[in-house]
């Protein structure tokens, strides 16, 4: 899955360079590069660099982590960090992410500021960086009928 590595890799980069606190940045990379072990990705080929032993780290769900990347991103107009963010979250939401709290709690919680933000940018000439990482709005025959329905939701 070398497409979320490049997400992974790409969303630490970001937050590296970021205005955030020194300890908010630790928080978040730590669970950037923990993400592949935590929930069976096979991804993460990076050399893991967030090991502080004076920071308790505390394991942020991926839809926190989306929603706080999407937030940071919207700031700076990273289009491309939202747009995945969001497609990462949609889509691998039924395989490895669906025990993390009901559906309407994630929607409530997180993807519903997150759509926000979303229906802000301007997508149109935007290219994805793999098939896995689109957001198809009518939903993917690849999908259950209620992931389905949350893509549609997400989109409209």
């Amino acid at each position: 899955m070398w497409e979320i590595d490049a997400l992974l890799k790409s969303s630490i980069a970001f937050i590296k360079d970021s205005k955030l606190d020194v300890e908010s940045k630790k928080q978040m990379i730590w669970n950037f590069e923990n993400i592949p072990e935590l929930y069976e990705f096979d991804a993460g080929n990076f050399e893991k660099s967030e090991v502080d032993s004076n920071i308790d780290y505390k394991e942020i769900n991926p839809y926190e982590l989306g929603r706080l990347i999407i937030d940071e991103a919207k700031s700076k107009n990273r289009i491309d960090l939202i747009y995945e963010w969001s497609a990462f979250l949609l889509n691998f939401w039924s395989e490895y992410f669906s025990n993390i709290d009901t559906l309407e709690n994630l929607k409530l919680n997180y993807l519903k500021p997150i759509k926000v933000i979303f229906t802000e940018c301007d997508f149109v000439d935007y290219k994805p960086i793999h098939a896995t990482l689109t957001i198809y709005k009518n939903g993917n025959k690849w999908f259950s009928e209620e992931q389905n329905n949350l893509i549609k939701w997400y989109c409209n």
